[in-house]
């Protein structure tokens, strides 16, 4: 996954407060990421937590198939937040490989501390889905 422009329009709250994790709707997904609230267009929704990794610590795991939660910096450095609990990690790509009627709402991006973040793309109303793209490369590893 890559990053793009920054944000500056955060919700003024605990993210435990308006987002929750549920079935996806996206057929064998996993959880993915709800939101209680409803969420308008260009707001922060969830900051992404992770491990900043090496060149040789990411390929290490990248090669045991540990990556689905690798996001690329600007800077080429690796993001990982498998290990790390967070809400943003559970947003899931409705233009994945998957068939779906879904469509992505939101986007990953740099907030104003650069911290990697999803920022909704339209209004999002409460109880919807939370969808970003993860970007061709990441589909072309994992499909």
């Amino acid at each position: 996954m890559k990053t793009s422009a920054h944000t500056s329009n955060s919700i003024e709250a605990l993210e435990s407060e308006y987002l929750y994790t549920d079935l996806s709707q996206i057929a064998g997904s996993g959880n993915g990421l709800f939101t209680a609230i409803d969420i308008f267009k260009d707001e922060t929704i969830a900051v992404f937590v992770g491990e900043l990794l090496s060149v040789v610590e990411a390929k290490k795991r990248a090669d045991e198939g540990n990556d689905r939660y690798f996001i690329s910096l600007e800077n080429g450095r690796i993001f990982d937040s498998m290990h790390t609990p967070c809400f943003a990690k559970f947003a899931n790509d409705a233009q994945g490989p998957s068939v779906t009627h879904l469509k992505n709402n939101a986007r990953i991006g740099l907030d104003d501390n650069n911290d990697v973040c999803i920022v909704a793309t339209r209004k999002i109303k409460a109880g919807e889905e939370v969808f970003c793209g993860y970007g061709k490369r990441y589909w072309q590893k994992h499909s």
